[in-house]
């Protein structure tokens, strides 16, 4: 029985060794798997920097694209000024052309008058055949005096 009691302690042994070896092999693959889980959480770590980072840089643009809208609503306003003063400016010269085409008209009117009463008073002497006989004949006269 001795003999029996010790070929059970001998293969107990055995076991024991094999699932000591077995723990040890499942030690290392545990240590692996942590060496890997914490290379993971370094590169998790990398991400979430770069991702504030990121974030930073949007939220930098965010605020020179606000920057950019609020300059160009001052240019729109200033636009709409410059052109409200041409409008301004451009209704004076047109009021100074009006004033001037008006005093123009006036003094075509009074030409017109003019030269139509200067007709009216040198065609009846024009159409006396008195009047183109005393000129031909003063520049007649005037030709025999100046030779």
């Amino acid at each position: 029985m001795e003999k029996q009691i010790l070929e059970l302690l001998i293969g107990l042994d055995s076991e024991v060794k094999g699932l000591k070896s077995e723990i040890g092999s499942m030690k290392s693959v545990m240590t692996s798997l942590k060496s890997e889980m914490t290379g993971v959480k370094s590169e998790i770590g990398s991400l979430k920097s770069e991702m504030t980072g990121v974030k930073s840089e949007i939220g930098s643009v965010k605020s020179g694209l606000g920057s950019l809208k609020s300059e160009m609503a001052g240019m729109k306003s200033e636009m709409a000024g410059m052109k409200s003063e041409m409008h301004e400016r451009f209704n004076g010269v047109n009021e100074r052309f009006n004033t001037v085409d008006k005093r123009f008209y006036t003094v075509e009117g009074k030409l017109d008058g003019m030269g139509n009463q200067f007709e009216l008073t040198n065609e009846s002497r024009i159409n006396e055949v008195d009047f183109l006989d005393n000129k031909v004949n003063r520049l007649g006269l005037k030709k025999k005096s100046s030779l």
